[in-house]
């Protein structure tokens, strides 16, 4: 049975305990924001992407994981102050904003911007959050929910961030047939030192 890429991000939230998703509707998100409406979550519609990542971090210290979903272009933007608030804090949430098509993504021939509000928010936010891509196939999308939702809760908390194309949003996927993430993927980026280790064991069993 297939189902729409947007209806299944939501049946995944909602499988992961979540309960409320934090909101700002526009032309780059209707898909998600239709599937959200459907769903089992609760949305709650803010008055700027700032108040929904905001909203978002303050959900995640009370009920483990927050998630807001804005826009493409000054709605990812937007709701950049919120993460970077997240980030300092060590805070797990989940964004997901819309993008323009996959067709028109990527500024072509040099052009700064060919989309409507099309704007690459995925280099902008890398710095501050532990996972954040762009997803251009919907075959990957529960990969990425899978690796962004592990990666937001594991080690180190902080925001992750899941940019979802229009037409990928609108797609039709098999879930069965998805592939999954596996933790055993991440390799962390520094080597133990065996000798430290042990001299710090050692010094602390002597105390």
């Amino acid at each position: 049975m297939s189902v729409r890429v947007s209806d299944f991000i939501f049946d995944f939230f909602h499988k992961k305990g979540v309960g409320h998703v934090f909101v700002i509707s526009g032309g780059g998100n209707i898909h998600l924001v239709d599937a959200l409406g459907k769903s089992k979550l609760r949305y709650v519609c803010n008055h700027h992407e700032q108040a929904c990542a905001t909203a978002a971090e303050g959900y995640s210290r009370i009920k483990g994981m927050g998630v807001a979903l804005v826009t493409t272009g000054p709605g990812g933007t937007n709701a950049i102050t919120g993460v970077a608030g997240a980030w300092l804090d060590s805070i797990p949430m989940l964004v997901v904003s819309g993008q323009v098509r996959t067709e028109v993504l990527g500024t072509p021939n040099g052009m700064r911007q060919l989309g409507p509000q099309e704007i690459n928010i995925i280099d902008m936010v890398k710095p501050i959050t532990k996972y954040a891509v762009t997803v251009m196939d919907p075959r990957d999308i529960l990969y990425h929910l899978e690796k962004a939702w592990y990666l937001a809760k594991t080690g180190r908390p902080g925001p992750v961030w899941l940019d979802i194309p229009l037409d990928v949003q609108g797609a039709k996927i098999d879930p069965l047939k998805l592939k999954h993430f596996k933790p055993e993927e991440i390799r962390p980026d520094y080597e133990i030192d065996k000798k430290k280790l042990q001299q710090l064991v050692r010094q602390t069993l002597d105390k």
